[in-house]
């Protein structure tokens, strides 16, 4: 079985996997530029998965049910826009620069 929600795979492969065992159809829906829709395939036991090309991080998507309603991914590591909002793919290599931060002084909050 595949891993659950977004992983992105590198060189703009991405995949997508959901358990939705009473859904008879389950689309990615890719929002913003390039908008596009996607079949994920019965794997088994209610999983469902796909790996899509042309996926970078950053990219937004849906789980649509049944070519009705849309949801976000419920094992997304990162809604930028809430909970309600779009799913957001991410590069789990991405290197942080951040070490020398220090924080804000407690005063400053």
């Amino acid at each position: 079985m595949t891993a659950l929600g977004s992983h992105y795979l590198g060189r703009g492969r991405c995949s997508f996997s959901v358990w939705a065992p009473r859904a008879r159809q389950v689309e990615v829906h890719l929002v913003g530029r390039g908008e596009r829709f996607a079949q994920l395939r019965g794997a088994k036991d209610g999983y469902l998965a796909a790996i899509l090309n042309g996926i970078k991080p950053g990219a937004r998507y849906f789980y649509r049910l049944d070519g009705q309603r849309e949801f976000p991914d419920p094992a997304s590591r990162l809604q930028p826009a809430g909970v309600h909002g779009p799913s957001a793919v991410i590069d789990p290599n991405f290197t942080w620069d951040d070490q020398g931060w220090t924080g804000l002084p407690l005063r400053d909050y």
